[in-house]
């Protein structure tokens, strides 16, 4: 399926090819104003990329949130003691129903998803430092 920002931006991996067309959008992704990494990857993939990112996503995760507090979790508690545990649990019964490694995989084409409507960053990242920096990550090693 098209890969979404808020839906698939953890623990994600993606081949050399895919990250050499990531690295030529580097002005695209250095420079929008949005302190979210994945939602200036989406913003790339809308406006650079020739193919756009799409993704594939497995039933059961191997990545897992555990914060609970921040920007966007407004917990009393924020100990994740709770998350680790409910995790712990999953990967458990995971294990015994030999669901981590199966011997073969099915795929299925996800139904299309409604487009997700670009939008203006977030803010947060208009430091030119962190633009030079973000863009001096992604020279390679013969260019520096």
């Amino acid at each position: 399926m098209p890969w979404i920002s808020s839906k698939h931006n953890m623990g994600f991996a993606f081949n050399r090819s895919t990250w050499s067309n990531i690295r030529k959008c580097a002005q695209h992704f250095c420079f929008y104003d949005d302190y979210n990494w994945d939602w200036s990857l989406h913003y790339v993939s809308q406006q650079c990329l020739q193919k756009k990112l799409h993704a594939m996503i497995v039933k059961g995760p191997r990545v897992f949130h555990i914060g609970e507090c921040g920007v966007h979790h407004k917990k009393k508690n924020c100990e994740s003691n709770q998350v680790i545990a409910k995790v712990q649990q999953v990967l458990r019964i995971a294990r015994k129903s030999k669901q981590l490694f199966p011997r073969s995989l099915s795929l299925t084409a996800a139904s299309l998803v409604k487009k997700t409507k670009l939008r203006k960053g977030n803010g947060g990242w208009g430091d030119r430092r962190d633009h030079q920096l973000c863009m001096n990550m992604t020279k390679s090693i013969n260019e520096s």
